[in-house]
């Protein structure tokens, strides 16, 4: 499934390539694509997370009222699940449908032969500034002065902390310590600045774009149902 997926990917971002005739601009279409095309996924677990939140005092108090009856919890969880039409599991199946997109793009942007073997003279640059396929880490060791690592150097920051403000979106009027997100939250940005770093520069450009990407549609998505709750509870 994985290399079927990759050598698609592939085919795209040779296509993007051949006509922007930039690796970067090439990265930043596909990664505009693969969201678009599984925005219909990412916009359910928008909604099962929302979902979630609005029936988190709920299960609070739940929580505390059962607090010693561990049997008669579950219980009325599942009646509360059930009522509100939601699953706590809701947001998972998405994620992890997405999962083999995301393994398949890694696998592309991370084999620089792909697009070196299929491309007489392909050109590794973003905007002739940045050589994508080389990481940050590469760019010190061969000595290519410090005009050239700037924005190498900021590119893994931006998706380190665009990666931050959009977990704090998905969690946002959650109890992100009760639901074991608060570490998440900070451990995914550091993770991302640390692979951005070591693996090469395409990868953290396609976290960044996919992550503002990402943040919009959130903002999008998510207004109206705020909207929406504020009106209810005001009336």
């Amino acid at each position: 499934m994985v290399d079927f997926l990759k050598n698609i990917f592939a085919q795209i971002l040779i296509f993007f390539y051949n006509i922007t005739a930039d690796y970067g601009l090439a990265i930043i279409l596909l990664t505009l694509l693969v969201r678009l095309v599984t925005l219909p996924l990412s916009i359910k677990q928008i909604n099962s997370t929302r979902a979630m939140q609005r029936i988190a005092p709920e299960q609070k108090k739940l929580q505390e009222k059962y607090k010693d009856n561990p049997d008669k919890l579950n219980k009325e969880m599942l009646e509360l699940y059930k009522i509100n039409k939601v699953s706590p599991f809701g947001g998972c199946l998405p994620l992890l449908i997405q999962f083999p997109v995301i393994i398949a793009v890694f696998a592309v942007l991370k084999d620089p032969k792909i697009m070196s073997d299929a491309i007489p003279g392909f050109s590794p640059f973003f905007a002739g500034l940045v050589d994508l396929n080389k990481s940050f880490a590469q760019l010190i060791k061969e000595g290519t002065g410090i005009a050239a690592y700037i924005i190498p150097a900021v590119i893994p920051i931006l998706a380190a902390v665009t990666t931050y403000f959009q977990s704090k979106l998905m969690t946002a009027g959650q109890n992100t310590e009760a639901a074991g997100m608060g570490t998440m939250t900070m451990l995914m940005p550091l993770m991302i600045l640390f692979f951005g770093y070591s693996l090469p520069q395409g990868l953290p450009l396609y976290w960044l774009v996919g992550n503002i990407f990402q943040i919009a549609q959130n903002l999008v998505f998510s207004r109206p149902a705020a909207v929406a709750e504020q009106g209810g509870e005001e009336q």
